[in-house]
């Protein structure tokens, strides 16, 4: 149902990420591209107050460090699964087209025990058609014999046949209301240890793309 790769980060990290489809880079898309015209964010991960969240790049590179975004077994069930939502307004669009989000990575320090894992989600879908959702999921566990302590990178692609579209743009350019949650599970027995989050070079964030089509 996906295509999804966790991994440490490693020299060699760009060899696996997955690479767009003779088809799917022949699309065409407006131009120029949408802009964001607002967002805003919601979820344990990412408490309202700022600086939990620092946003870079616009519409084409969008993406997110969240700062306050950290889950560990330690600290009772409520701090081992941790959620951001973004919710974005995307304006300025050529009209007659739909756009959706194909390709996701997020990125951490994580910290597991012998048997404990990580399982990740990412969620997307438009407000104006809020039943429609698509859902990819990655899961790392440590199977090891020693304590797994590093920087990891999720790359996760929806296939084609499962994309959530837009609505059709509008005359007045406007797409809708994207919402994208990233969500974390620590899976760990008895006293197994497991953290993701920060550490002191590097912060919980993710980022996307897109894919578009005419309507």
């Amino acid at each position: 149902m996906r295509s999804t790769s966790l991994l440490p980060l490693l020299p060699t990290l760009a060899a696996a990420i997955p690479t767009a489809s003779p088809e799917l880079a022949a699309r065409e898309a407006p131009s120029p591209p949408p802009r964001i015209a607002s967002v805003s964010y919601s979820g344990s991960g990412c408490p309202s107050a700022s600086p939990a969240v620092d946003r870079t790049g616009g519409f084409e590179d969008i993406g997110l460090r969240l700062n306050a975004f950290e889950a560990r077994t330690t600290a009772g069930p409520a701090d081992s699964s941790v959620s951001c939502q973004a919710h974005l307004a995307i304006a300025g669009a050529a009209p007659g087209w739909q756009l959706a989000v194909k390709d996701v990575s997020v990125r951490g320090h994580l910290v597991l025990d012998p048997g404990a894992s990580l399982d990740y989600y990412v969620t997307s879908f438009w407000s104006e058609d809020a039943g429609r959702t698509v859902t990819v999921k990655g899961s790392l566990p440590n199977t090891g014999a020693g304590q797994l302590n590093q920087d990891v990178e999720a790359h996760s692609t929806v296939p084609d046949g499962q994309v959530v579209y837009s609505p059709c743009t509008s005359a007045q350019g406007d797409v809708g209301l994207l919402n994208v949650n990233f969500r974390v599970a620590l899976q760990a027995d008895g006293a197994q240890y497991g953290y993701f989050g920060k550490d002191v070079d590097t912060t919980a964030s993710e980022n996307w793309s897109y894919v578009w089509r005419r309507c």
